[in-house]
């Protein structure tokens, strides 16, 4: 049942509505705006961004706005990003603020199109990634954007704003308790409870438990199969330490060279790859973008090529720039090195110039042939069959002779998990998002499956304009 409510607090969901990803939650009253994430939808099979499509150089927004794929959001985008007298570029009298919960492009990737006076809040250590993340141009599109570190609640007019850390798979990762005078919105981000145990995640179900709105993510029941998967009685993630392991068996199964897929935002995944390589007597390489931020972030140990070995341009620049603010030199390894001795090293590709696979020692004379060579994919790029660039790289790594090796484990909670979670908060309305198939997150109380743009009150009443 619709009903009018000018006064009163509303939320708009402005993405993640049966896509992964693209997350941008308004929560709004007369005195105040607060938005969680600012994300990028990951391009699928419908996205009209997705590859090969480039998008232009200094139009992105206008581009994404003019096809319907960037929400119609007053006051929130840079105007020097827009088109020339576009009404989005009026300011909004109400103070507004964004929160982002995690350096994931499907939550920061737009962030650059907003303006410069609006505040960004995250957690310290979302702050040191956004920062490596600039400086190896590894980051959104748009203007660079400063995000403030939040380590109290932030009070945006009659909205109060509370950071919680939750498991997940990058640095930082949070989810938000928005309190309201009409009542608290919980929202997740991304979120799972098997990583570390998932004592941060349990914390923010204890800290969220009664809230009136829970706005919670469903990546994981995305796909039925894995969704079925979960309802096996002894069904188990991966455990981070298993990840590790199968990644150094089939490093140590490899006679000679070995390939890595990886997402480098996992800081604490590269690390801990970075020490298996070692203890395997192999140096993981990483592109220069890559390098750039694992350095610029403080990870040890780094290895890159060295200067004389091509590369795209940006992983050159992205290198010399962080060597410019994080002098200490990270080793550099030439292509001579790996095709002499392919069996010290682990190699992770530059996906966005696939042909470089054939500079490494893939083909004779360099390895031999029917040489068993994995290409050991952690959750790294493409990300799966849903990705646009999945089936092309699949058909190279074939072609090559390439076995393709899954060993990782999803940031995302299982279906069961969260079904627990939900029963747990025992919220008054759920919203779920952030999945392909949001009505599989089945609840005993009331839900709310929402539709783009629309307004809500919290207890999940669509709302309209007096």
């Amino acid at each position: 049942m619709d009903r009018s409510d000018s006064l009163g607090t509303s939320v708009e969901f402005f993405g993640g509505i049966e896509v992964i990803g693209s997350s941008k939650i308004m929560v709004s009253t007369a005195h105040a705006r607060v938005l969680l994430d600012m994300g990028l939808d990951i391009p699928g099979e419908t996205d009209l961004f997705r590859a090969p499509v480039a998008e232009r150089v200094g139009s992105e927004l206008q581009d994404r706005l003019a096809v319907g794929f960037a929400p119609r959001m007053t006051g929130i985008y840079d105007p020097a990003q827009l088109a020339y007298g576009s009404p989005l570029a009026e300011p909004d009298a109400r103070p507004t603020a964004i929160f982002l919960s995690h350096s994931h492009i499907d939550h920061d990737g737009a962030l650059g199109f907003a303006r410069k006076d609006l505040p960004v809040y995250a957690h310290p250590d979302t702050v040191r990634l956004q920062e490596a993340i600039a400086v190896s141009e590894t980051g959104s599109v748009g203007h660079p954007l400063a995000v403030l570190p939040m380590s109290a609640p932030v009070t945006v007019g009659d909205i109060t704003v509370t950071l919680v850390p939750v498991n997940h798979d990058v640095p930082g990762a949070s989810a938000f308790i928005v309190e309201t005078p009409d009542g608290t919105l919980a929202y997740t981000g991304d979120i799972n409870f098997h990583r570390d145990g998932g004592t941060l995640s349990a914390e923010f179900v204890r800290r969220a438990a009664g809230v009136t709105m829970l706005v919670t993510e469903t990546t994981m029941l995305s796909f039925p199969e894995r969704s079925a998967a979960e309802g096996a009685e002894h069904f188990e993630p991966r455990s981070e330490d298993d990840v590790i392991r199968l990644a150094g068996e089939a490093m140590g199964a490899a006679p000679g060279l070995a390939l890595l897929s990886m997402y480098v935002r996992d800081v604490d995944r590269a690390e801990r790859l970075i020490q298996e390589a070692t203890a395997r007597g192999r140096t993981l390489v990483w592109p220069g973008q890559q390098a750039a931020l694992l350095h610029h972030f403080g990870v040890s140990n780094v290895a890159t090529w060295a200067a004389d070995t091509p590369q795209r341009p940006v992983n050159v620049r992205a290198l010399d720039a962080v060597l410019d603010l994080v002098p200490d030199l990270p080793r550099r390894v030439t292509l001579a090195e790996v095709r002499e001795s392919p069996s010290l090293f682990v190699i992770q590709p530059d996906v966005a110039d696939v042909p470089s696979l054939l500079d490494l020692p893939v083909q004779a004379p360099h390895r031999p042939e029917g040489q068993w060579l994995p290409f050991i994919h952690a959750q790294g790029e493409p990300l799966g069959p849903f990705m646009a660039n999945w089936q092309p790289y699949m058909d190279w790594l074939a072609e090559l002779g390439i076995t393709l090796v899954s060993v990782g484990s999803s940031g995302h909670a299982t279906g069961a998990a969260l079904h627990q979670m939900v029963a747990d908060i025992n919220p008054a309305v759920v919203v779920p998002i952030h999945g392909f198939r949001p009505e599989a997150l089945v609840v005993q109380g009331a839900r709310l499956l929402p539709e783009y743009g629309k307004r809500y009150a919290l207890d999940g009443t669509e709302l309209t304009n007096m």
